[in-house]
């Protein structure tokens, strides 16, 4: 999954708004932002195989330490407890801003498990895999992500007040970008069959979406 990633950053921030959304958008692609310098670094591993599913060619058959259930947990403790140390107004406020920000980390494996072949590891690597494989139907899979990413900016826009003309339409022409970007991805552009390619290029945009939400977002309260 990738837009529909960010349908979870959109609902958490309009659940705490004091929340940075530009920081929940790094929390719910966390585990893929340390996935691919893993990759890159053969710590973990990936085959491009061309048509391995509709949507993309990636045969992940080795990376507990990013997307296992458990490590998927562990990281999200890891953010709330860095959280939790950051300088705030209140106590409360740091518990409540760790809160979404774990929850965002953990996000992203429950969001992959709809999408991915069978290859998400419970606990290590020799643990049980699950995957539902929704990318094996790419139409299907660019619906469920844009009525995702959709139904979490309604609610984000429901919870949240403009404070300039920009903050009553930038947000709705940024996520309609995503979802152009999304269709170009899965049915324009070829495949990519370069690891190293792939990876930098998921990275560029992780944090291009990122640093556009952060600044979209101070337009609303």
């Amino acid at each position: 999954m990738f837009i529909g990633h960010y349908a979870a950053g959109l609902a958490l921030k309009g659940y705490e708004k004091r929340a940075s959304l530009g920081m929940l958008f790094i929390a719910v692609q966390f585990v893929d932002i340390l996935f691919f310098p893993l990759t890159m670094a053969g710590i973990e591993k990936v085959r491009l195989i061309p048509n391995f599913t509709e949507v993309n060619s990636f045969d992940m058959y080795f990376y507990p330490y990013t997307h296992g259930l458990l490590s998927g947990l562990l990281w999200a403790v890891l953010f709330y407890l860095l959280y939790l140390v950051i300088p705030s107004k209140s106590k409360p406020e740091r518990k409540s801003i760790a809160l979404v920000m774990a929850l965002g980390v953990l996000s992203h494996w429950f969001a992959d498990l709809i999408v991915h072949t069978p290859d998400l590891p419970l606990l290590g690597d020799s643990s049980q895999k699950v995957g539902f494989g929704l990318w094996n139907n790419a139409p299907a899979t660019f619906i469920l992500e844009a009525v995702l990413v959709i139904s979490a900016l309604w609610y984000y826009l429901k919870k949240t007040t403009a404070t300039s003309p920009a903050g009553k339409y930038a947000m709705h022409i940024f996520v309609g970008f995503m979802i152009v970007m999304n269709y170009v991805n899965m049915f324009v552009m070829p495949q990519g069959d370069d690891i190293t390619e792939v990876s930098i290029s998921a990275l560029i945009a992780y944090f291009l979406f990122a640093g556009i939400a952060h600044l979209l977002d101070k337009k609303r309260a």
